[in-house]
């Protein structure tokens, strides 16, 4: 634990440096602003995405950071970089049909500019049919680099319907499920088994009660 206190505040302990720094991350998100991005169509995006992903691939390198524990939240099946963030532990409204992931952000930059263009953080949620994990959601929350001076870290939260394959979290019967939510910094995961270059990937389990 004392680990994970030196990442987040950075005051009293030492902490391993990423790497890939920042101003790596700033230059992805000029590549994404310069390509034309958000008016890509669904082929161009995942291609693009493709491209960047395998450019930057070297980054993913877990950085030391503490994984949650499995008795309290979730355990941690794959780990990319964490330095700028992690998802420490992710939830299910099965009434709403609803996931909810927070995700803290550990370091000031590393986003993009504020307000914009900024970056995403994207959640991906799986639910287990028996045998494979399959998409039932995908969501994302926008973040800038802080600009006012305050002090890491910062709670954000990726909130996602299931409003693909419903038939894993319906009916409300109070099953048992297997769950998996993969966190990634800009680049969307494209399947259950995604693994993220920058972020981390929670398998747990949720019960779907009415």
């Amino acid at each position: 634990m004392l680990l994970g206190t030196g990442l987040l505040f950075g005051a009293a302990y030492a902490a391993p440096i990423p790497v890939c720094s920042a101003e790596i991350k700033g230059s992805i998100v000029n590549q994404f602003s310069q390509a034309g991005w958000e008016k890509m169509n669904e082929d161009e995006r995942l291609r693009f995405e493709k491209s960047v992903y395998s450019q930057y691939q070297y980054c993913a390198v877990a950085d030391g950071s503490v994984a949650p524990d499995a008795a309290f939240c979730g355990k941690t099946s794959y780990q990319g970089s964490t330095w700028f963030e992690q998802m420490t532990c992710c939830g299910y409204d099965p009434q709403r049909r609803l996931f909810a992931c927070p995700v803290s952000i550990k370091q000031p930059g590393g986003f993009g500019g504020a307000p914009l263009p900024g970056s995403r953080e994207y959640v991906l949620n799986c639910v287990s049919n028996g045998s494979t994990f399959v998409p039932v959601g995908v969501d994302s929350v926008h973040l800038a680099n802080e600009a006012l001076g305050a002090i890491r870290p910062w709670q954000f939260a990726v909130v996602a319907a299931a409003n693909n394959n419903i038939n894993l979290v319906q009916p409300m019967s109070g099953l048992t499920r297997q769950a998996r939510s993969i966190l990634s910094w800009q680049l969307q995961p494209t399947d259950c088994n995604y693994r993220p270059i920058w972020g981390n990937v929670l398998d747990y389990q949720i019960r779907l009660n009415q």
